[in-house]
């Protein structure tokens, strides 16, 4: 009787090569850098539309309280995620999104999850709410592991392990595009700004006083 009994530490498992799934553990800072990198390259991209047409975009003129690049990202996302299962920014910091066993969502849960994230998630980008929302989503995603928006429809997010490298990648690519996107459309607000007041001042003091009596007749 020579048997010799094997320790479970000495069982050789062969290992694959294949990335780990990561559900469990959930990191709202790469999920807030992922978005924003898609959301400076949307911006970069409307800066060339914003070129090509002279600044003649629907919408433009409406974004002086919600900020309208934000929301015509809403589409333009839930069509990423129904088709590719991920966008530019999800696909960069390597992390999908699905729903059940589809590799993509249907684009109407798409479209209702992108609204979600904007209407609650960043509070329509409202200077001041957007801080509110984005703390309470935050705190909701440490306690509860999962969004309000996913809860609902059963989307389930995973994270692959990453290197630090696209994390600074993905850092720099977020901040300096909006940075380049909001100097650029604040130049062309105050250049705006300009026209109107300049005609003002150049009008004779005299012909203002004349034509003041007539503006209440």
């Amino acid at each position: 009787m020579n048997d010799r009994v094997i320790e479970p530490s000495e069982i050789i498992i062969e290992k694959t090569h294949k990335p780990q799934e990561n559900i469990v553990h959930v990191n709202p800072w790469i999920r807030c850098i992922a978005r924003f990198f898609d959301y400076s390259l949307f911006c970069l991209v409307l800066l060339g539309i914003k070129k090509l047409c002279h600044d003649h975009i629907p919408l433009r003129s409406y974004d002086r309280f919600i900020p309208f690049e934000f929301f015509v990202w809403i589409p333009v996302e839930a069509v990423l995620l129904s088709t590719w299962g991920t966008t530019p920014g999800k696909w960069f910091l390597k992390t999908k999104l699905k729903a059940g066993k589809r590799r993509a969502l249907h684009f109407s849960m798409a479209l209702k999850r992108s609204f979600n994230v904007w209407f609650r998630g960043l509070g329509m980008g409202i200077i001041g709410l957007n801080f509110f929302c984005l703390a309470l989503a935050y705190q909701r995603l440490k306690m509860l592991k999962i969004t309000s928006w996913d809860r609902e429809d059963h989307i389930q997010v995973t994270h692959y392990p990453i290197g630090r490298w696209r994390i600074y990648v993905a850092v720099f690519v977020a901040v300096a595009g909006l940075m380049y996107y909001m100097q650029g459309k604040g130049t062309k607000t105050s250049n705006h700004a300009e026209r109107f007041i300049r005609p003002i001042h150049e009008y004779p003091s005299s012909e203002i006083a004349a034509a003041r009596p007539h503006l209440f007749t």
